[in-house]
């Protein structure tokens, strides 16, 4: 599979995915987007359930997030929480001094 960009209705939500080329069947979310005035209304939600029935339909494992350590992403690491993402790491100091890298997991349910 290839990298994936995912852009919804009006540009208000945007993911942008793709696959550990050293890995079984292994995706990162890079990033997941959602307009500032459109935030708070599910789309997050929405999109990353999107991200993963797709993955989940071409029978992939897994999926993995980061995000910054920072008190200022704390809203992020709770947003990957509630949407079953259980935090797999921290790497100290990895964006900058200061600055660790949080990586979530997700297994995907494959049938």
């Amino acid at each position: 599979m290839r990298t994936l960009c995912l852009l919804t209705q009006r540009n208000q939500c945007l993911a942008y995915y793709a696959p550990d080329l050293m890995a079984d069947r292994t995706w990162y979310l890079y990033m997941i987007a959602v307009r500032p005035d459109c935030q708070g209304q599910g789309r997050g939600t929405a999109l990353i359930q999107h991200v993963e029935k797709a993955l989940q339909a071409s029978s992939q494992r897994v999926l993995l997030v980061e995000t910054s350590g920072l008190p200022s992403y704390e809203r992020t690491r709770k947003f990957y929480a509630k949407c079953g993402y259980e935090k797999e790491a921290r790497i100290r100091d990895f964006y900058a001094a200061g600055d660790d890298k949080v990586v979530f997991r997700k297994v995907l349910n494959v049938g």
